[in-house]
């Protein structure tokens, strides 16, 4: 439990509990610092970037730049990406020959004119567009509840919940924001 005062933390109480550590209340100030201090290390462990299957990530922020914009507008040629992106066409045609060798986009024919060959998502393409926005890896996550009591799961998921529908003003968001699943934005098909 947090105390929301200011003063020093005073000694819990006993518990009869069967838990690992006493639970000891903590100044807003402490608990602060300590989250704070223990949230770069859950970011690095659990953050999605370092989970990526079954394509690598392009590690490069002009390749996750191509990568959105194909996602936006949809299939292009080399040249109209070039343009859309300001940058020269060998530029483009050289970053989407290593994102097609990481099978990230591939070239088609335009239905319409043979002649011109669009660049377009893959699957695996599509799924590093929509894993931009995704900060933890939801199976390294699920890895670790598995090896939590339901309880301590209960305890992670209340804090995280806490801690999302607070606002620093005092003021909390709706309830239901913290329990409802985020909505997923659809990439839009080739079609």
């Amino acid at each position: 439990m947090f105390a929301t005062s200011r003063s020093a933390p005073e000694p819990a109480p006993e518990s009869s509990d069967s838990g690992d550590t006493a639970e000891l209340e903590v100044t807003a100030q402490a608990a602060a610092q300590r989250v704070v201090r223990l949230f770069p290390e859950v970011y690095r462990r659990y953050h999605w970037a370092n989970r990526v299957q079954g394509a690598d990530l392009p590690v490069s922020r002009r390749a996750l730049e191509v990568l959105q914009h194909l996602s936006m507008s949809g299939p292009l040629t080399v040249g109209e990406q070039a343009e859309h992106l300001g940058l020269r066409r060998n530029s483009v045609s050289e970053l989407l020959q290593r994102l097609e060798a990481k099978g990230l986009v591939d070239r088609i024919r335009d239905e319409r004119d043979e002649r011109r060959v669009l660049v377009w998502l893959t699957d695996a393409g599509r799924d590093v567009v929509s894993r931009v926005g995704q900060v933890l890896a939801p199976d390294l996550i699920a890895q670790v509840m598995e090896q939590l009591s339901p309880e301590e799961r209960a305890v992670v998921i209340r804090g995280v919940e806490l801690l999302a529908t607070t606002d620093p003003s005092g003021s909390r968001a709706a309830a239901s924001a913290a329990t409802d699943p985020p909505q997923r934005q659809s990439v839009r098909s080739g079609t």
